[in-house]
């Protein structure tokens, strides 16, 4: 038989406003009595109805988080994080996966509200599919529901937590500069997702600063589903005049362009500089191991539940735009050109 605070009360002859108070730590209850109806809770195994007392507060100790695409490990690791925290404040948090959809993005939305999440930290679609309709996070805003993106969509005045993609970019490439480089391609290019455009730009604006020419049509590698990108590299590479530096969009890149480039007998650093994103975590145990990135995700995702936690205290607060910034790992792909490159 499930004992109520009501049976509770009866037991220890008292009322179950004294008995509410001592089981909500609240003061107005002498010691001796405070002590003795916790002894007895105990004895009796008395359990609080969550369900009950969350209704009373209008709470309900749930998170949302939704993934744009949980195939994708670097969110498997914010999940991680973020459940951890959001634990240790009474939380549990609930997961979903849009696919890189938009109408699935707004389902699960609807799903987390429907099992009454307080708020939500959402990696959109849109950094995956920058022409995507954000109509159901206009409507979360319009609502003053708090949720905080993991990605970055800008002139909508939305929450957003995320790395920083073009400075980085810039100072990676400016990296590859100051090594000597002055022809340098770019592998990757894919104006649909929004980190690679941003990479891109930032690696554009270090060579116009530098007054360094870039030829879109040869030099630069774009993205393709079918891993057929390496045919395009393998081109770019035969031609007589080559780069001496490339810039790839992240360390999978580097990694599957190991064996095209062995098969043309190009050794890296010492005929072509490598550098990327990410900081996989065998990018410091290949041979040669990468110049790369950090995105200090811990610190993203500290950042985003944190600004969650002040948007579900204070709905009005003013949104708030963080972009965190990396760091450059300089490791042994990258290094001056040769001589006569």
């Amino acid at each position: 038989m499930t004992i109520t605070i009501k049976d509770l009360a009866q037991m220890a002859n008292t009322s179950t406003a004294t008995v509410s108070r001592v089981l909500s730590n609240k003061p107005g209850v002498t010691p001796d009595r405070r002590e003795r109806i916790l002894q007895l809770a105990k004895e009796v195994g008395y359990t609080p109805n969550r369900l009950a007392r969350n209704l009373a507060l209008k709470k309900s100790y749930v998170l949302g988080f939704i993934a744009a695409d949980l195939a994708n490990p670097v969110y498997v690791e914010f999940l991680r994080r973020i459940q951890a925290w959001g634990e240790e404040l009474g939380y549990q948090v609930l997961v979903a996966d849009s696919h890189r959809n938009t109408e699935k993005e707004r389902h699960n939305i609807e799903i987390m509200r429907e099992h009454r999440a307080e708020g939500l930290i959402i990696f959109p679609v849109q950094d995956w599919k920058r022409k995507s309709n954000n109509d159901h996070l206009l409507e979360l805003k319009l609502q003053k529901f708090p949720f905080v993106l993991g990605g970055k969509i800008d002139g909508f005045g939305f929450d957003y937590v995320t790395a920083e993609e073009i400075d980085t970019a810039e100072k990676l490439t400016r990296h590859l500069i100051e090594l000597g480089h002055r022809h340098i391609g770019f592998v990757g290019l894919n104006t649909e997702n929004r980190c690679i455009t941003e990479r891109y730009e930032g690696f554009r604006k270090a060579l116009r600063e530098e007054r360094i020419e870039l030829d879109e049509s040869r030099d630069v590698v774009r993205f393709k589903d079918d891993e057929s990108w390496t045919d395009d590299l393998v081109e770019l590479l035969k031609r007589p005049r080559r780069p001496t530096a490339l810039v790839m969009i992240n360390d999978v890149f580097a990694l599957l362009a190991t064996r095209p480039l062995a098969r043309l007998g190009i050794v890296v650093p010492r005929d072509l500089s490598i550098a990327t994103f990410g900081n996989e975590i065998w990018a410091e145990h290949l041979n040669p191991s990468l110049t790369t990135t950090l995105e200090n995700d811990k610190k993203v995702a500290r950042a985003m539940m944190d600004l969650l936690l002040e948007k579900m205290e204070n709905p009005d607060k003013a949104p708030s735009q963080i972009l965190i910034p990396q760091e450059l790992l300089v490791r042994e792909s990258t290094a001056p050109p040769s001589a006569g490159s």
